[in-house]
């Protein structure tokens, strides 16, 4: 799987949207789709094979997900006068209400699965994957939808033109009215396109018509209209009003100390279950590991170890009020972030409220 390639598509999309908005566009979506375009699907894959990375299994995951964005996007990075230059700094009130913050991640985890599909070796888009059955749709399978011919020159493909250069013409009416009079246009040219096709592959040359539109009806279209659906509703209907918390910190922190302190103690506990039991732990990610695997899996034990170590002294000194703990506690689960929840660790202790109870008064 590629990794700076996930980051890499994601800037070639979010760069020309800050161009062409004038850097208006939110940059809280930009670091949203981002985030999930990355790591999104493949939250916890490091631990073992999860029901979520496939298409159907990532949007059921994106309901409770969405809510730590949703509450994120209260937070920026901002400069610092004194100290560490780059910190935290809470708005007090959230930009992406939970819809807007769904549609931003589960747009990040389609175009996440794009790259999966095009760059992965088996080449598949995985529509559904669990413990009771799974349902993919291999590439070279996708293509054949529309047959093994190409570029077959036939009488009947006249109606194809036709039907290309009626929705050409049209377009330059749809496109002076605006995005809902091309979308109709689309919806429908896209349809008898369809029935056409399934009727007779002949009327476009033989091409693979019917996969690429399915792929790109998926990994194109519908990212980038929940994309800017989100965006435009955020710039349309901004939320101004500060959020009040509905718990006091003080007594809120302990609990969620608590919460923090159990998941850097099961780190620990699957990080040394990882140097111990090596080869059980490869196996949990792949059939018959080889030594490579086995190694990398005992390494990444002892630095996760490491991590988690700091991640739960950090969480036991929350409870004690330790300024100090407090950053070791944002600093190791902002590594973790590759499994998703933990960011939410970090942004909690960046809140106005919270950094309050650490104050030296």
């Amino acid at each position: 799987m590629p990794s700076f390639g996930h980051l890499f598509y994601a800037f070639c999309l979010l760069i020309p949207l800050f161009y062409f908005t004038k850097d208006k566009f939110s940059y809280k979506i930009a670091f949203v789709f981002l985030m999930n375009n990355l790591y999104g699907p493949d939250m916890v894959a490091l631990f073992f094979v999860t029901p979520f990375h496939n298409i159907l299994g990532f949007i059921v995951l994106a309901i409770p997900y969405a809510l730590i964005f949703s509450y994120g996007s209260r937070f920026s990075i901002v400069r610092t006068e004194k100290g560490f230059p780059l910190k935290f700094e809470d708005s007090g009130r959230r930009e992406l209400n939970w819809k807007n913050a769904f549609f931003v991640v589960v747009a990040g985890g389609l175009s996440h699965f794009f790259i999966d599909q095009f760059y992965h070796w088996e080449m598949e888009m995985n529509i559904f994957d669990s413990l009771w059955g799974s349902f993919q749709l291999p590439h070279l399978d996708m293509l054949a939808w529309s047959g093994p011919l190409y570029h077959v020159y036939t009488p009947i493909r006249l109606i194809g033109e036709i039907l290309l250069v009626v929705t050409i013409i049209l377009s330059l009416y749809s496109f002076k009215k605006g995005w809902k009079e091309t979308y109709k246009l689309f919806v429908v040219a896209s349809g008898i396109t369809l029935a056409v096709l399934i009727f007779e592959p002949l009327f476009f040359e033989g091409e693979r018509e019917l996969a690429l539109m399915f792929q790109l009806a998926i990994y194109i279209f519908l990212p980038l209209f929940l994309l800017l659906a989100a965006a435009r509703d955020v710039q349309d209907n901004p939320i101004e009003t500060p959020e009040i918390p509905k718990r006091e910190r003080s007594r809120f922190l302990n609990k969620a100390a608590i919460v923090f302190i159990a998941f850097a103690l099961f780190m620990v506990i699957y990080s040394v279950v990882a140097i111990a039991m090596s080869d059980f732990v490869a196996s949990l990610l792949q059939d018959s590991p080889g030594p490579d695997l086995i190694n990398a899996v005992i390494v990444m034990g002892y630095f996760y170890a490491t991590v988690s170590v700091i991640l739960l002294i950090g969480s036991i000194g929350l409870l004690f009020r330790n300024n100090i703990c407090r950053y070791l506690a944002i600093a190791a689960s902002l590594y973790f972030i590759i499994f998703g929840f933990p960011i939410a660790i970090a942004f909690f202790l960046c809140e106005k409220d919270v950094k309050a109870q650490f104050s030296r008064e």
